[in-house]
């Protein structure tokens, strides 16, 4: 039971985190705002995660648990290359009107400062790189590119190029990502060729 209890506040102390970052932005998710939002003594924030920043950590865990659970879920329901660039504007969108988007720009751009954080936001992005990885190898799994293309490597560049998306987005490109979406699906028909064995 006491276990249970202590999990249940690490979870309400995370949960307030992640709403403290995405209303409040990374420079006023401090313990003594966590603590307001959560109704708790900003105390606890220190007894169950040692540090600020881990219960930082842990917000991000909470925010890229429920979206990789979605993106799991929307890469298993497409076939084509067209499916795949649809998805991924939907779940983008998703993406930012849940304030993930805000949350993860938030600590990226916070982190460049606490080296400690950085390290730990970047062995985050490990998870993201794999599903990438996934993504990929789906769509050219009957392409001879399946065997020449530097998979992981490109699977590194989808997430830096989606953290900087994340970035540009927060700063008010949002029409921008649109517009590469946009184009992507206009050119998937032209690269579909090349994606068949």
């Amino acid at each position: 039971m006491i276990k249970s209890t202590a999990q249940s506040t690490r979870t309400q102390i995370a949960e307030a985190t992640l709403e403290a970052l995405r209303t409040e932005g990374f420079a006023g998710a401090t313990s003594r705002v966590i603590a307001r939002i959560g109704g708790f003594n900003q105390a606890l924030i220190f007894y169950h995660y040692g540090s600020l920043d881990n219960a930082l950590l842990a917000a991000l865990d909470v925010t890229s648990e429920e979206r990789m659970a979605r993106y799991r879920e929307a890469l298993d329901g497409t076939h084509t290359l067209e499916e795949l660039i649809g998805i991924a504007r939907t779940i983008y969108r998703e993406d930012s009107e849940s304030g993930h988007v805000a949350v993860v720009s938030q600590l990226v751009a916070g982190s460049l400062a606490r080296p400690d954080l950085a390290k730990g936001v970047f062995e985050r992005t490990e998870p993201w790189v794999d599903f990438c990885e996934q993504a990929i190898r789906k769509v050219v799994a009957d392409s001879p590119l399946g065997e020449v293309l530097p998979i992981r490597e490109l699977a590194y560049g989808l997430v830096s190029y989606y953290l900087g998306t994340n970035l540009l987005t927060h700063l008010g490109g949002a029409e921008k990502t649109e517009a590469l979406f946009e184009r992507l699906e206009a050119l998937a028909p032209a690269i579909r060729p090349l994606l068949r064995g």
